[in-house]
């Protein structure tokens, strides 16, 4: 038995149970897989019943408001996913007359389709033969094949793409895409790979060489930064003032409440002036830095600058679209004044 046949096997019996794996509708695997990116599925799962529950086709989607959109994948986070779906379904129905091209070279041309995603649609929804390459098969890759080059260099990524091309000719793409990723998330693992049920195991030279804790090998680490802000909940009689953001950028297209970045030194002073009141601190976490705030709370008529910000009844605040860190804020400090 192959390597690929292996791979098949082990799938068959031990592989994950997801509902969008039973569908070959291109429309449900490309929802699925971009809610899934940098999500749990645990979390992803709601959302996604929530995104076919409201927009349940194509046509739905693209036709939708963009404040609509980014209010459903409200708490998700990395909301250019969200920005990038609606502006790509509006894509498939201008240029492609709401049918999905069925090759990844042509389904990468879609706003927010990359390598991987491209090849997952292609693969799960019409049999094209390429194997999808994401962290965890990279990580598996990177051991079967005793391969130290670091994985996230995009050298390492295109070598292991070709060679799992071939692997994957050989057998059902959707089985083994879906196993290679099973096999990462479950078996081989960041730390403590559970060997002795890996389908692999027999022909992995990380596991012959005793490497299996030094592989996968990265390249330089990335340096976090951390960045410091003040936000002011602004109140006014019986609502807030709040603004929307620019489409680019931090929070693209989410609506907000006044804030400012200050140095470090000015918010350790915690400065606001005398018109607001200092209520607490936070932390947010984003890919490439750490947000610290502080929250302070004061007279909508106080605030220095109000230009784009709108007045909103706390009873309709739920209608906008915020990022988690304001909701945190909302939930600390509101005390449940948006049910008056």
């Amino acid at each position: 038995m192959s390597p690929s046949e292996s791979i098949i096997s082990w799938f068959r019996h031990s592989g994950r149970k997801m509902e969008w794996r039973n569908t070959r509708d291109p429309y449900r695997i490309w929802l699925a897989e971009i809610i899934m990116q940098q999500t749990r599925i645990e979390t992803g799962v709601a959302y996604f019943h929530r995104f076919i529950e409201r927009f349940p086709d194509l046509p739905s989607l693209a036709s939708a408001e963009r404040d609509e959109v980014l209010k459903y994948w409200e708490g998700l986070g990395y909301y250019s996913r969200a920005r990038n779906l609606h502006t790509a379904a509006q894509q498939l129905m201008d240029e492609f007359g709401g049918e999905f091209p069925e090759t990844h070279t042509e389904l990468i041309k879609l706003k927010g389709v990359g390598p991987y995603t491209s090849r997952a649609i292609a693969s799960f929804a019409f049999d094209e033969q390429v194997a999808v390459v994401d962290g965890n098969v990279l990580r598996v890759s990177s051991r079967y094949l005793g391969d130290a080059d670091p994985i996230d260099e995009p050298r390492t990524r295109k070598k292991f793409q070709a060679i799992l091309d071939e692997m994957v000719a050989e057998v059902d793409s959707r089985e083994f895409n879906h196993a290679m990723m099973d096999i990462g998330a479950m078996v081989c693992t960041p730390t403590s790979p559970a060997c002795m049920i890996c389908p692999l195991e027999n022909s992995c030279i990380a596991r012959a060489e005793g490497l299996t804790t030094v592989l996968p090998r990265k390249g330089k680490k990335l340096v976090r930064k951390t960045r410091y802000f003040q936000f002011v909940i602004p109140r006014g009689e019986g609502g807030m003032l709040i603004r929307q953001r620019p489409e680019k950028g931090l929070w693209g297209g989410l609506w907000e409440i006044p804030n400012r970045e200050v140095s470090q030194e000015e918010w350790e002073r915690q400065e606001s002036g005398d018109a607001f009141t200092f209520r607490g601190t936070g932390k947010h976490v984003f890919t490439h830095f750490d947000m610290h705030y502080q929250v302070f709370e004061g007279d909508s008529s106080q605030l220095p600058d109000q230009e784009g910000l709108s007045f909103v009844k706390y009873e309709n605040l739920p209608n906008f679209a915020f990022p988690r860190a304001v909701l945190n804020m909302f939930n600390l400090y509101l005390e449940g004044e948006t049910q008056e």
